[in-house]
This record gives C-alpha cells, structure tokens and sequence, in this order.
C-alpha cells in the first residue's frame, strides 16, 4: 500500500497535465467561443471535483506518509477551493469584470500549478530510502 498514494499523485499530476496542456486548448482551438465556453464551464467543475476526489483516497491511503498526507490534503483543500471559485469566475466573466476574472482564474492555475509540481515531486522523490 505503500506505493499506492505515489501511484495516485503520478494519476493526478497526468491528468492535471492532460487537461490544462490538451483538453482545453483544444476545445477552443477546435470550438467557437460560446460553446467552447459552455463546454469549459462544465469541464472545469468536473476536473476540480475528480482531482479533489483523488487526493482525498491519496490521503486516506498515505495515513502514515507524512508527505504523502500533505500533498494528498493540500490537493483536497485547493480543489476544494478552485471548485468553489467556478461560479465566482463564471459570474466575474458574464457580467465583464474581467480584472476580477484575471485574478480568480490565475489563483486557480497557480493553486493548480503548485499541486502539479507537489504531486510530481511525491511522485519521483519525496520518498524514504531503505
């Protein structure tokens, strides 16, 4: 079981890296704005939640890693918290306060980013060696 919360960070550093790098640059690349939009708006809640969900099985099975509780807890609480700050930048957006809608969205890629790194970091080092 040891392994399993490393194995659960390289899943969450993969998909966090497969939908900020792929899925949404497609989709409004591919797609017109509105139904781009449209689509976003539902994706992003998902990807939040779906990572969220995943740190939390992180943090159960890493109970006794105190890196991997770390990690796994910090995942719960920012995707917790950019999930929560969906509808705040969905309303910033639709109403043109786009100071507003700059400041939330980058909060969310930097609490994003750092998670990314954090998990990558779990994933490759943060480990004790025998």
């Amino acid at each position: 079981m040891a392994s399993f919360p490393r194995f659960l960070s390289v899943i969450i550093a993969t998909l966090i890296l497969f939908q900020s790098a792929i899925v949404a640059p497609a989709i409004n690349m591919a797609i017109d704005v509105k139904p781009a939009a449209v689509l976003l708006r539902f994706l992003w809640p998902v990807f939040f939640a779906l990572i969220g969900v995943l740190g939390l099985v992180g943090a159960v099975t890493a109970r006794k890693q105190k890196a991997g509780l770390i990690v796994n807890g910090a995942t719960v609480s920012g995707m917790m918290v950019c999930f929560l700050l969906v509808p705040l930048i969905n309303d910033a957006n639709d109403n043109d306060h786009m100071g507003l809608w700059n400041t939330l969205h980058l909060f969310t890629v930097g609490v994003t980013f750092i998670l990314l790194t954090m998990h990558l970091g779990y994933a490759i080092r943060w480990y004790q060696r025998k």
